[in-house]
């Protein structure tokens, strides 16, 4: 069975990931552990938790900021968001983002209120809008056709409870097209085995330059097995595909 898993501050972003080329035998642990230091950096401030406002301390599940506006007029100094998570994660609920930043790192964080703006329930998507003063950064898309197995993938978001926001998990792709069946669907997912849990849902899934490549969405479970590391994932090109009209 497959099931859900899963005042003004302005920040400057490089939204370049320095990559040395280098030969396997002059590549280094420390190359890689800086490159993973570098997509997190990348990455974190494009993450928030959804929640619903009657129960504060869960997390429903993750989004990540997919666009960013900026209306120089009558707007109060805030900006426009629209930010992409999974629809099972919204579908009945009275919906605030909650946004952690480099700033407040001491388990508080900035709350808005948000919109559904639109989602598809067999694809598992939907398209969120809100507003706030806090200065964050959009993700940027990878093509998603382009991955094989064995891709070095990273996952963020927040599960269980909002003290786990940000948390970020690593490996690989396992298959780029997995087709399964869900609810009598047939369905195509990334599968890899970074490590989602429930609150991940909704959270985006990056490869090594710290593009968005999925949003992860469930995880394989079966009560009589004991089974790890079989994650699922939208592909970013079907998000795309989904919520062109917002996003172009």
């Amino acid at each position: 069975n497959i099931v859900s898993g899963c005042g003004l501050i302005n920040r400057e972003y490089n939204n370049s990931i320095n990559n040395k080329v280098v030969s396997v035998e002059d590549f280094t642990i420390n190359d890689f552990q800086t490159n993973i230091h570098a997509v997190k950096d990348k990455i974190e401030d494009s993450s928030v938790a959804v929640y619903d406002s009657n129960h504060i301390q869960s997390s429903l599940g993750s989004a990540v900021i997919v666009k960013r506006i900026s209306h120089d007029n009558n707007s109060n100094g805030k900006y426009e968001y629209y930010c992409v998570t999974n629809y099972h994660v919204v579908e009945s609920y009275s919906l605030r983002i909650k946004i952690f930043t480099k700033e407040n790192i001491n388990n508080t964080a900035y709350q808005a209120d948000a919109t559904l703006v639109k989602y598809n329930k067999n694809k598992d998507l939907a398209l969120l809008k809100f507003t706030s003063n806090i200065l964050l950064n959009p993700v940027t898309f990878a093509d998603s056709s382009k991955l094989s197995k064995g891709d070095f993938v990273i996952a963020i978001g927040t599960p269980l409870d909002l003290e786990y926001f940000n948390t970020i998990t690593f490996g690989i792709v396992s298959h780029p097209s997995r087709i399964t069946t869900d609810d009598g669907v047939m369905k195509c997912y990334i599968q890899h085995d970074a490590a989602i849990n429930p609150g991940n849902s909704g959270g985006g899934l990056f490869d090594i330059e710290g593009k968005l490549i999925g949003i992860n969405t469930s995880r394989a479970y079966d009560k009589d097995t004991y089974i790890y590391g079989m994650s699922f994932a939208v592909s970013s090109n079907t998000v795309l595909e989904e919520f062109y009209e917002y996003l172009k």
